[in-house]
């Protein structure tokens, strides 16, 4: 039954497959009006843009203390502040959104739920965010309700959602964004609890890291664009390394057509692997959040420089989150003179406490 399941879905793809070929040739992504848009005409004669710079940053969450922090101070941009002219100076900005932004919802009480106010939407769109990723263990914290409105407050906005949908198809197919010339196939994933999160044939919710599935979403996404991103949300929190299962899973994502993997989950970043001269970042850490520990105020943001629609360089910064819970550059003195790079075979890592 389960492989029946799998065949119809696939073929599912396949056919709307036909639909994505040709048509985004002429469209572009919409952006932010406060974002510098990427989408600017040439002078008449001027080269054609080949170089185009990609910022990832890690789990940006804008409930809780964040939410109580832009309240009280009545700046809805506040947590991205510092960073703003940094991240609008690239062609296109990434966050792992850990949090449904909505009014709508029942609190399922999960051990933390999250839910954003609609009006932290203005911090994304000053910062020039323009693909979130929805595949995450807190996007169903509210529910159904709550998520179909993050996705359509989000889109409203000029902002790509990826991860999550109306179905699994819809969570599972590629969202295509075209940079310029350039065009993106990004994917998203997650298999941290709920389960019951995991988007169904026709019930709404984010799409499930199921392995073979993936391997195959990214089969078909392949051929679709210049570019494939994957952004899971997986590993174990706090962990200082991934796990065997993870380094495995990440190589066949990239032997199946992947050109660069964005991880998240852990809250603390973690090593950078070159698999085959592709980047693998298993964790960016935290962009945005409230949690205590020292670890969980730093993070990682990686400026991808892509040049004639190939992967460049793939440059880490570090990011520290402020007592206002705002990310920054971290000075320079704090930079880490090298990232350290993934083991082929890390071990095994005990469970979370």
């Amino acid at each position: 039954m389960r492989q029946r399941l799998r065949t119809g879905f696939l073929a599912a793809m396949a056919l709307a497959g036909w639909c994505v070929l040709n048509p985004l040739s002429s469209s572009q992504i919409a952006l932010p009006s406060q974002a510098p848009s990427p989408q600017t005409p040439a002078a008449p004669g001027a080269p054609e843009k080949t170089e185009y710079t990609l910022l990832f940053t890690g789990d940006v969450m804008l409930s809780r203390a964040v939410g109580a922090r832009m309240e009280a101070m009545k700046d809805w941009s506040l947590p991205f502040r510092l960073i703003a002219d940094t991240l609008r100076g690239a062609d296109l900005r990434y966050c792992n959104l850990e949090c449904p932004i909505s009014d709508r919802g029942s609190n399922l009480h999960h051990l933390y739920s999250f839910r954003a106010d609609p009006r932290a939407l203005e911090g994304l769109t000053t910062a020039g965010f323009n693909v979130v990723s929805q595949a995450n263990n807190h996007a169903y914290d509210w529910g159904p309700e709550a998520l179909l409105d993050s996705l359509s407050r989000l889109r409203a906005a000029g902002i790509q959602p990826v991860g999550a949908g109306e179905n699994a198809l819809a969570a599972h197919y590629p969202v295509l964004v075209n940079v310029g010339a350039l065009r993106i196939a990004f994917l998203a994933y997650v298999n941290v609890d709920p389960r019951e999160a995991a988007a169904g044939v026709d019930r709404p919710g984010v799409a499930w890291l199921d392995p073979a599935q993936a391997l195959a979403d990214i089969r078909f996404a392949r051929p679709l664009a210049d570019l494939v991103i994957v952004c899971p949300h997986w590993g174990v929190e706090y962990a200082a390394k991934p796990s065997r299962d993870q380094v495995d899973l990440a190589h066949q994502m990239i032997d199946a057509g992947a050109d660069i993997i964005v991880g998240s989950h852990p809250h603390v970043t973690q090593p950078l692997e070159d698999y085959h001269g592709h980047w693998i970042a298993y964790s960016l850490g935290n962009f945005v959040f409230d949690q205590e520990s020292p670890a969980t105020h730093r993070g990682l943001m990686l400026k991808v420089t892509v040049r004639d629609k190939k992967i460049a360089n793939v440059q880490p910064m570090d990011i520290r989150i402020n007592s206002n819970y705002q990310a920054a550059l971290a000075p320079a003195d704090e930079h880490s003179a090298q990232h350290p790079m993934a083991e082929k075979e890390p071990a095994a890592l005990p469970p979370s406490k």
